[in-house]
């Protein structure tokens, strides 16, 4: 579990409040620590001056909302092709929203466990005792006793937590294929552990394996109280056949679930001076551009940093460079989620997170 702080200028940047710096601070709340030169800002920070900001009393209102028991927003993240930027997309929107003051839960569905090393700042391998699968394999419509225990702190605070995956992932989605309603499976976890879930996340964000797995076909389904999922396509031409795919496949699960599910899409790697890339973002807006993110992820050369097997101290690109061209793309794309996915801190309306956003 690791402390986050950052800078002034990016902490204006993630609170979305129009304020001064000065105003700024006293909204936190806090002096400057004795022997720091400048203020630094937490996620509790933005997460307080929200609230003051809306005049809102912040114990009483987390307090209603948690008796309520109503799952977080969930954003599951989906392609049918890997190397698109998919996890790298998931953690830093997860850590993005952390940053700002959400309580954020990081599923990693994908048994490369690419997302856990992300998340948690190593790329050393692991096996874990319960993940995911683990708990979407259990027949029981009872809370899962051992979900708590099975969540890791990245964040302290709250802000961040990860549910990580490994290698034995891959057996859940063997079990899977013959489990009777098999596509409920990621539904129904939500729906038995809402009170739990709810008493301590503002949101939920899921990494799915690349393909169409039974695990990322579950997490599709249960995507439907949400009506769409995040994909994340690099404007080349196998990345569009693969969205193709991926849209029919949304319109199998319509008519054997009647699950409505539509697409949020986010163009990632984008590089304008390439010809191809011209014009396959063409092709995007003309057959997608109802679906598409307002906001461009640029190809950066630090999104492939932080995916490097051999750097140990690995952390998402929000996290270790917040003021750099990818960070702030990342934070646009989660300001955005905020909106679409209805993201609030308890107590706090729509209208004060679309200032914020």
């Amino acid at each position: 579990m690791r402390s986050i702080e950052f800078k002034t200028s990016v902490a204006l940047e993630l609170s979305g409040l129009d304020v001064t710096p000065k105003k700024l601070q006293d909204l936190v709340g806090r002096e400057k620590p004795k022997g720091q030169h400048h203020m630094r800002y937490t996620p509790e920070d933005l997460r307080a001056a929200r609230y003051h900001m809306a005049g809102v009393e912040r114990a009483e209102a987390e307090a209603n909302l948690f008796a309520a028991g109503k799952i977080p927003p969930v954003i599951v993240f989906r392609m049918t092709k890997g190397g698109v930027g998919k996890t790298s997309s998931a953690v830093n929107v997860a850590s993005g929203l952390a940053m700002m003051g959400f309580r954020v839960l990081l599923i990693d569905a994908d048994p490369q466990a690419s997302a856990s090393s992300l998340a948690m700042g190593t790329s050393d391998d692991q096996i874990v005792e319960h993940h995911i699968g683990h708990f979407l394999l259990k027949k029981t419509d009872t809370p899962d006793p051992e979900l708590p225990a099975a969540i890791v702190p990245v964040y302290e605070g709250g802000f961040l937590d990860l549910l990580p995956s490994d290698i034995t992932m891959s057996e859940a989605d063997a079990s899977l294929v013959t489990a009777v309603a098999a596509h409920e499976r990621a539904h129904r976890f939500f729906v038995k552990n809402k009170d739990f879930l709810s008493s301590r996340y503002d949101a939920i964000v899921v990494d799915t394996a690349p393909g169409t797995t039974p695990v990322g076909l579950a997490f599709t389904y249960a995507a439907k109280e949400a009506s769409k999922i995040a994909v994340v396509v690099e404007p080349v031409g196998d990345c569009i056949r693969a969205l193709e795919s991926l849209q029919s496949n949304l319109r199998e699960i319509k008519s054997v679930t009647d699950a409505v599910v539509d697409m949020e899409i986010i163009i990632n790697k984008y590089h304008p001076s390439l010809k191809h890339v011209r014009d396959n973002m063409g092709v995007l807006y003309t057959s997608y551009g109802k679906k598409l993110n307002d906001t461009i992820i640029p190809q950066f050369s630090g999104f492939a940093r932080q995916m490097d097997p051999a750097n140990k101290d690995s952390k998402p690109l929000v996290e270790a460079d917040p003021s750099s061209v990818g960070a702030k793309a990342m934070f646009d794309v989660a300001k955005s989620m905020i909106l679409s996915y209805g993201i609030t801190h308890p107590g706090l309306s729509m209208a004060a997170q679309r200032e914020a956003a």
